[in-house]
């Protein structure tokens, strides 16, 4: 399996169901603590990840990758930091939206 099929089976497919299935409040709800974490996740996970990379802490083998690279790292895995915090965190504010003290009925 390659990153690109581990990336679309695990995150990518996973995350337009949830959309999907809340594409409704997906419109109301404001994206800006979801964008700053964004922010937050790729400051601080690519200097580390560049750097375990360059230690040889892990690698990526060549055949199962894109093979573009930024900074050592794979362009798959940026995309990974990104998808993982946009799956969880609309899993969270669709968790968090169904407690009454954040509006919603309990579940």
């Amino acid at each position: 399996m390659t990153y690109g099929h581990f990336l679309l089976f695990f995150l990518v497919l996973p995350l337009a169901l949830l959309a999907w299935a809340w594409r409704r409040d997906v419109r109301r709800r404001p994206w800006g603590p979801l964008l700053l974490l964004l922010l937050v996740v790729y400051a601080a996970t690519t200097p580390w990840d560049s750097w375990a990379v360059r230690h040889g802490l892990w690698d990526f083998p060549p055949g199962k990758t894109w093979g573009l690279r930024l900074a050592g790292l794979p362009l798959e895995e940026y995309l990974f930091f990104g998808l993982q915090t946009l799956l969880t965190g609309l899993w969270v504010r669709r968790r968090l939206g169904r407690l009454p003290e954040y509006g919603g009925r309990a579940a």
